[in-house]
């Protein structure tokens, strides 16, 4: 039975805000195992809403350190990992990837001033000048994006790098995991998920009470995300780096 914990936003409290839905304070009838798969459908439906929307919210830096020599594809550290697997895989570090946006790359152990700019390409190079090293002027580390799996050049040793994209978010399993999706979203989820439930049961009053609610949550989430990023302008040539607003010089 899951109970109310102790910081808002997470998986707990929207099992909790389900099970009041219900007049069910026990989980008798709104069991975990029941409401779990529902509300990890809908976390999905509303992502996809505000990815609509707007991924401002999705954006992350990633630093992946003393990536092998002569790798190509960096498909593995898209791994979402499988904890019941035997044994258990951990989740990758680029887990959840669906936009990379702009890559900095360092030959490994280097301070971070030494990141250089990657250049993407649609495809990579078919020839790969041996010796390659990052940092180099005259040759620049390349990657592509191509059927949502992450590429570079090779080069001659082990590097450093560090991604700036969007990614999903994770799945949620146990009571304690955030909404990483929004920051105050618990409720929204909670109608949302209750709607699905009221569907499942038959029950058109729960649906169009809880759907109705549940929408305009997403929509004032929506419009949030959308208020927030519109004081974040983007231009082309903008010091800040080559037409974006992290760093670096273009």
């Amino acid at each position: 039975m899951a109970t109310v914990v102790a910081n808002p936003n997470t998986l707990g409290e929207v099992i909790s805000f389900c099970q009041a839905n219900f007049g069910d304070p026990n989980g008798r009838l709104i069991t975990r195992a029941y409401a779990l798969p529902i509300i990890n459908q809908q976390y999905i439906e509303m992502r996809n809403c505000i990815k609509n929307a707007s991924g401002k919210n999705l954006e992350a830096v990633i630093e992946v350190l003393k990536i092998p020599v002569g790798t190509t594809s960096l498909y593995p550290y898209q791994n979402p990992g499988n904890p019941s697997a035997n044994p258990p895989t951990q989740r990758g570090p680029l887990a959840g990837l669906y936009d990379p946006i702009r890559m900095w790359v360092k030959t490994a152990g280097q301070l971070p001033q030494y990141y250089t700019p990657a250049r993407e390409r649609d495809t990579l190079p078919h020839v790969n000048p041996p010796g390659i090293t990052p940092g180099t002027y005259a040759v620049q580390v390349t990657f592509a994006w191509i059927g949502n799996k992450l590429s570079i050049t090779p080069v001659a040793g082990p590097i450093d790098i560090q991604l700036y994209g969007r990614f999903n978010p994770p799945r949620l399993v146990q009571d304690t995991d955030e909404l990483v999706l929004y920051g105050d979203m618990s409720s929204t989820l909670a109608l949302m998920s209750s709607a699905h439930m009221g569907v499942e049961r038959s029950n058109p009053s729960i649906l169009a009470g809880y759907a109705t609610q549940g929408a305009a949550g997403i929509d004032n989430i929506v419009a949030d995300i959308i208020r927030q990023t519109s004081r974040n302008p983007r231009r082309l040539a903008k010091m800040g780096g080559c037409g974006g607003t992290s760093w670096g010089w273009c």
